[in-house]
C-alpha cells in the first residue's frame, strides 16, 4: 500500500527540475499523478523513467500564462482522474541578470506571467474544484530570494515575493473550505535552472554574481528529492496543523547569506 494510494496529484512543471522529482515521488508513493508541462515529450520521459508506477501518470499539456489551457487542463484531469486532492504550483522561470535600468517592460511581463500569473490561474482553477470535494492540499513552490536577494534579480525576487503574500492570502480565504495552502522556499537545487544560471556564469553573463562555483564559496546544493519530501509531507495528513506556512530549504543558505552551509561527515 502507498502512502498516497487513491489520491489524485496535479503538478505544473511537472517534467523537469523539482516538478519532475516531485511526480516520480508521488507516484512511487501510490498517487494518481498529472504531469502539466509545456514540454509533452519530456513529461513522457518522466513516465519511462518511473516504471509500472508510471501507470498512474496522466500527461496534461499546459500553458499556465494561458487561461483557456489552465482551465481544459484542469477539466481533463478531472475528466480522467476524478478529482483532484493535492496541487503543487510550480512551474517558473528565471532570466539573466538585468539591473532595472536594463529591465525591459518585455522580460518584466515574462517573468510575471509565468512566475505569478500562471501560479493564479493555477491556483483557481484548483481551488474551484477543491472547494466542490470540501477538501484539498495546495503546495507552491517560491524561492528563497523572496527573503535574499542576489543584485541584478529584482524582477525574479517580485515574483517570488508575490507568490509567499498571494498564497498566505488564499491560505486564509480557504480555510473555511477545508483546502490547506502552504509554500515552499527552496536555495540553490541542481535542477534544469541552475544549470542553465552555472553556464552564465561561465559566459561571464552574471558580473558580480556571487559565483557558484568557486571553491571558497561553494556550498551544499540541494537535490530535487530533498525539496520533494518535502512537498510529500505538506501534502500529507501528517501536516494537517500548517496553514500558510512558509518553509525555507536552503541547506541554511539564509543564514548568511550565502551558498548552502556544507554538511560535516561525522567519523
Amino acid at each position: 500500500m502507498g502512502r498516497f494510494d487513491g489520491r489524485v496529484v496535479a503538478v505544473t512543471g511537472g517534467a523537469s527540475g523539482i516538478g519532475r522529482a516531485v511526480c516520480e515521488l508521488f507516484l512511487r508513493n501510490g498517487a494518481k499523478t498529472a504531469i502539466l508541462d509545456v514540454d509533452i515529450e519530456l513529461a513522457d520521459e518522466v513516465i519511462g523513467k518511473i516504471g509500472k508506477d508510471g501507470e498512474n501518470a496522466l500527461v496534461v499539456e499546459c500553458d499556465i500564462t494561458d487561461e483557456t489551457q489552465v482551465k481544459e487542463a484542469f477539466n481533463e484531469v478531472v475528466r480522467e482522474l476524478g478529482r483532484i486532492d493535492v496541487l503543487h504550483v510550480n512551474a517558473g522561470i528565471i532570466m539573466k541578470k538585468r539591473y532595472i535600468t536594463e529591465l525591459t517592460l518585455e522580460h518584466w511581463n515574462r517573468i510575471i506571467s509565468i512566475n505569478l500569473t500562471g501560479a493564479f490561474l493555477t491556483a483557481k482553477y484548483g481551488i474551484i474544484q477543491m472547494q466542490k470535494q470540501r477538501r484539498g492540499s495546495i503546495i507552491f513552490t517560491a524561492s528563497n530570494w523572496a527573503f535574499v536577494h542576489e543584485a541584478g534579480f529584482s524582477s525574479y525576487a517580485a515574483s517570488k515575493g508575490a507568490i509567499v503574500s498571494f498564497a498566505r492570502a488564499l491560505a486564509l480565504d480557504h480555510a473555511k473550505d477545508n483546502i490547506r495552502i502552504n509554500i515552499i522556499c527552496p536555495g540553490d537545487t541542481n535542477t534544469p535552472l541552475m544549470q542553465r544560471m552555472l553556464q552564465w556564469e561561465k559566459e561571464g553573463a552574471l558580473e558580480g554574481h556571487q559565483p557558484m562555483l568557486s571553491p571558497e564559496l561553494q556550498g551544499q546544493v540541494a537535490t530535487p528529492e530533498e525539496i520533494a519530501n518535502l512537498v510529500l509531507f505538506l501534502a500529507s495528513d501528517e501536516s494537517s496543523a500548517m496553514k500558510g506556512s512558509v518553509v525555507i530549504i536552503d541547506h541554511g543558505q539564509t543564514l548568511g547569506y550565502g551558498r548552502g552551509l556544507s554538511s560535516r561527515n561525522q567519523s
